[in-house]
């Protein structure tokens, strides 16, 4: 392509010297033409490209956001609700975060919120059966969801499912949940809590981007807010 079109342009000049036989005027508006080459690169790389490059991020980061969305539709509202159960002090934390309008301006609040709240997590014996049940039922589903090569780009996103997937895992090897041991349930207490404060920043994440792009959709996820106590009883 590159030597048709230096054929090609070599060809017209050629052209306009047999018909006009000035070689001076060509050779002047050839330099001319060339003077202007290192300011179209500039606009081309700079600016065009730029522009083009900032369209096809937000594409991108349109399609990670339909991704979460879904997550959250189909099984993190689940999963937060029941992990929800292992915090000794819930209601403390729903009356806590104080979550009303959630939006860019204020979700950086409510997330330094969540990492400043001391969770009292406790990985109940005999609450685990039923986590264990929400993770395995979603274990396929967020398998998939990380290999989407989309979400790449959305490390904490990719963060939190590993860590969810990790409780379920975790669940899977110990077997038996009457008769784990002290650590053991230190050790789970402690995945638990790591999955629970990232999804919890996703789902802020999520509302936060609802609220600003589907009003309509986040006035729907709302009233499935999981941080009400009466929804965790």
């Amino acid at each position: 392509m590159i030597a048709l079109l230096t054929v090609l342009s070599a060809a017209i000049y050629f052209v306009q010297y047999l018909i006009f036989h000035q070689t001076e005027n060509t050779i002047f508006y050839l330099l001319q033409d060339l003077a202007f080459v290192p300011i179209q690169v500039v606009m081309v790389t700079l600016i065009i490209n730029r522009f083009l490059n900032v369209m096809e991020t937000r594409k991108k980061i349109k399609k990670i956001n339909v991704i979460i969305s879904t997550f959250f539709v189909e099984a993190g509202i689940s999963v937060i609700s029941t992990i929800s159960k292992f915090n000794r002090n819930n209601d403390e934390f729903c009356s806590y975060i104080k979550i009303n309008q959630m939006n860019r301006k204020n979700d950086y609040k409510l997330k330094r919120s969540v990492k400043e709240f001391k969770f009292d997590i406790y990985a109940e014996p005999t609450k685990l059966g039923e986590l264990y049940s929400i993770l395995r039922k979603y274990k396929d589903y967020t398998l998939n969801m990380l290999a989407n090569p989309n979400l790449l780009e959305h490390d904490s996103f990719t963060d939190m499912l590993w860590a969810v997937f990790h409780v379920a895992d975790e669940l899977q090897t110990r077997g038996d949940f009457d008769s784990l041991e002290k650590n053991d349930i230190d050790h789970l207490s402690n995945d638990i809590l790591r999955a629970y404060s990232a999804i919890i920043v996703e789902w802020i994440n999520y509302m936060s981007y609802l609220h600003d792009e589907y009003p309509f959709l986040y006035a729907l996820a709302i009233k499935k807010n999981p941080f009400v106590a009466s929804h965790n009883e």
